[in-house]
C-alpha cells in the first residue's frame, strides 16, 4: 500500500464520485478506477457500494478513510514544520470564523506586525468546522459556540453584550435603556433564522416573553447596522460591533437580563502550530484584553 494509492481513495471517498475525483487529481477516470481497484484487491476488500455511476463508502471504507485522513493529517503537520524551519509558508493562517465586524478589526491591527501574512478567512459552516475538527485543515477556529470535543481546546476570549441598535429618530433613541417587552410594533432587521447569532437571540427574547417582528431578513451581517441607519427597524447587535461614536443610530442597553455570548478560539490538539497562528492566538488575547481596560 502506498500513498499514492491512498491519495487516490481518499479523494475518491471525499466526493463520491469518480469524474469529479479524476477531475480533482488530473488524472484519467479509467486510470482512477484501475487504481481503486487495484487498493481493493491488495486490500482484500471492496470498500464502496457501486450502483452504476454512484459510489458511496461501505463500512470497510469508512473505516479507511478515518484512518488515511489521519495519516494525511501527519503530513500535512510534517509538511508545514519543515517549510517553517526553512523558512517558508510561515506567513499563512487560515481562519474559520463568522463574526464579520470583530474579525475585521482583529485582522486589520494584525496587519500591523505582521504585513506579509496571506490570510484566509473560511465561513463557519457545518462541513468547514467538521474538517477544522477531524483533521486540522485550518489553522484555528473564532467562534461563539463551546464545542466540546477531544481534538480541539476552546479558548474563552471576551464575554460580550448584546445591545438593541434603533434609529436616532425613533422615540426609544432617547433612552439610555430599554425593556423589549415595552417596546411595543418595531420591525427587526436581522439575519436569517439559519444562522447561530437568530436563533440566540430569538432564544432569549422568548425566555422574556417577547417575539420580535423581522421585516427584513438578510444573508450578510454586515448589512444589518447600514439599514438601522437608514431608518428601517431595530437590530440586534453584539457589544464588538457598537460604535459609540455613529451619529445615525442608538445602542440600547437591554434591561431584560443578562444578554451577553462568548467569544471564543478553538485550537486543534494535533496539528502544528506554526509560529505565525501562535503569534494571531497571542494578538487575539491582547486584543480583547485591551477592549476590557476601555470598559
Amino acid at each position: 500500500m502506498d500513498l499514492n494509492k491512498l491519495k487516490y481513495f481518499y479523494i475518491t471517498a471525499k466526493f463520491e464520485n469518480m469524474s469529479l475525483a479524476a477531475k480533482d487529481l488530473l488524472i484519467s477516470q479509467p486510470a482512477l478506477s484501475k487504481a481503486i481497484t487495484n487498493l481493493e484487491a491488495e486490500l482484500e476488500m471492496d470498500l464502496f457500494f457501486r450502483n452504476g455511476k454512484n459510489i458511496s463508502l461501505n463500512e470497510n471504507g469508512r473505516f479507511l478513510y478515518k484512518e488515511v485522513e489521519r495519516v494525511f493529517t501527519v503530513i500535512r503537520n510534517l509538511e508545514r514544520g519543515l517549510e517553517e524551519r526553512r523558512g517558508e509558508g510561515d506567513g499563512n493562517l487560515s481562519i474559520v470564523t463568522t463574526l464579520p465586524y470583530t474579525f475585521t478589526n482583529i485582522i486589520d491591527l494584525f496587519f500591523d506586525d505582521y504585513p506579509h501574512v496571506k490570510y484566509q478567512q473560511v465561513p463557519l459552516s457545518k462541513e468547514n468546522l467538521q474538517q477544522f475538527i477531524e483533521n486540522g485543515k485550518y489553522d484555528l477556529c473564532i467562534t461563539t459556540e463551546k464545542i466540546e470535543h477531544s481534538n480541539v481546546e476552546w479558548v474563552p476570549l471576551f464575554e460580550e453584550e448584546i445591545f438593541l441598535t434603533v434609529p436616532k429618530s425613533y422615540k426609544e433613541a432617547k433612552k439610555g435603556t430599554i425593556d423589549l417587552t415595552e417596546m411595543g410594533n418595531i420591525s427587526f432587521i436581522g439575519l436569517t433564522d439559519q444562522y447561530s447569532f437568530r436563533q440566540f437571540t430569538d432564544q432569549f427574547c422568548k425566555s422574556v416573553g417577547y417575539t420580535p417582528t423581522y421585516q427584513v431578513e438578510v444573508e450578510e451581517a454586515t448589512t444589518i447596522l447600514q439599514m438601522v441607519k437608514n431608518g428601517r427597524g431595530a437590530a440586534f447587535t453584539p457589544e464588538t460591533s457598537v460604535n459609540l461614536y455613529e451619529d445615525k443610530i442608538k445602542h440600547l442597553k437591554i434591561e431584560n437580563g443578562k444578554f451577553t455570548r462568548t467569544i471564543g478560539l478553538l485550537k486543534h490538539r494535533y496539528t502544528y502550530p506554526t509560529k505565525i497562528s501562535e503569534a494571531f492566538v497571542s494578538h487575539c488575547h491582547s486584543y480583547f484584553q485591551d477592549i476590557k481596560k476601555d470598559n
